[in-house]
């Protein structure tokens, strides 16, 4: 039995329904000047969706989607226009070490700058003891302290100045209090010798050091007269800087203050460097006892016993040395 032309399968109605479509969709692309695409590449290849509305007749739209934080926090209103306004926190203030540390450093340094304002911590005067022949305003002069405050002062340095200054100075102790307190305890030499050369007075302890004359000697001296250079001190330093020097030797100076008293009225002690210690005998002959003080009781009785010789026999020396008791000897006038 053929079929009828007039009716068709369910099949053949549904592939005419789609030729139809798809000659439509062309038709509309073809007019919108638009060239299609197989449908194997559209599914391979990702491109930006075309949205077509009825209005745009022939204009093209493109969308974007782009990720954009929103500007015043996620909670904020497009509606309503209502934005949220991050709120502002203080810091925390910590009550911790370093703010004790903080606050100490201050105090301090307000007590540092007051105690450097206030006249009360000025030194203006010194108690001063132990010195005889050198006057306090001298010391005071020498110091060098005068109106600074007194927690500045360094003691060390005002005994360097006082030693410079004034070398008869054994030494000098310095204390220092608040708020401006300020003692000092000198030790002076004190002098035995009065050694005159070329017209020049040196003042000499018994320990042979030497400084210059200041003031009135608390004894009598012993005067010696030089002829010249006494011999070098075994102890001298030549790169001492400060203080007195040796200038006598021990046994030389002793010798000048044992054999000082013994002099004739009237005579005066004359050091030569060749024959040592001696005088100006006034019966007119010079005598010498030598370098040192060692023996000096037997010298002068060998002295004495030579003198009672000479004026037996009717002898005028014109010098007598007992420097070696055992071998003395005179000398006659040219």
């Amino acid at each position: 039995m053929s079929r009828d032309p007039v009716t068709i399968t369910r099949a053949e109605a549904l592939r005419r329904k789609r030729e139809e479509d798809q000659k439509r969709r062309d038709s509309a692309t073809r007019k919108r000047g638009v060239t299609p695409k197989p449908a194997s590449t559209q599914a391979k290849t990702e491109r930006p969706t075309l949205s077509l509305t009825p209005a745009s007749r022939g204009r093209i739209s493109r969308r974007y989607d782009i990720a954009m934080s929103a500007p015043y926090g996620r909670n904020s209103s497009r509606a309503g226009r209502t934005l949220e306004i991050p709120a502002i926190t203080l810091p925390r203030l910590s009550y911790g070490p370093r703010w004790i540390s903080f606050l100490l450093l201050t105090a301090c340094l307000a007590l540092i700058y007051g105690m450097y304002s206030s006249d009360a911590y000025l030194v203006t005067k010194a108690t001063i003891t132990g010195n005889q022949r050198i006057q306090a305003d001298e010391l005071e002069m020498a110091m060098g302290i005068w109106n600074q405050p007194s927690f500045v002062i360094n003691p060390a340095q005002v005994e360097y100045n006082l030693l410079v200054s004034y070398p008869e100075i054994i030494s000098a102790e310095v204390q220092v209090g608040l708020p401006a307190e300020i003692t000092i305890k000198i030790q002076e030499r004190v002098p035995a010798i009065s050694w005159e050369q070329s017209g020049q007075v040196t003042w000499v302890d018994a320990q042979g050091y030497a400084f210059p004359p200041r003031g009135a000697a608390a004894s009598e001296l012993a005067v010696v007269r030089a002829l010249g250079m006494p011999p070098v001190p075994a102890n001298i330093d030549i790169s001492q800087t400060i203080g007195a020097r040796p200038f006598l030797t021990a046994e030389l100076a002793w010798a000048i203050t044992t054999l000082s008293p013994t002099m004739p009225e009237g005579a005066s002690l004359v050091y030569d460097p060749q024959y040592g210690l001696g005088w100006q005998d006034p019966l007119g002959w010079q005598v010498y006892f030598g370098h040192s003080g060692e023996n000096m009781p037997v010298k002068l009785n060998v002295y004495l016993s030579m003198v009672d010789h000479l004026m037996k026999r009717d002898i005028q020396p014109a010098l007598i040395s007992v420097e070696y008791p055992s071998a003395p000897f005179y000398r006659m006038k040219e």
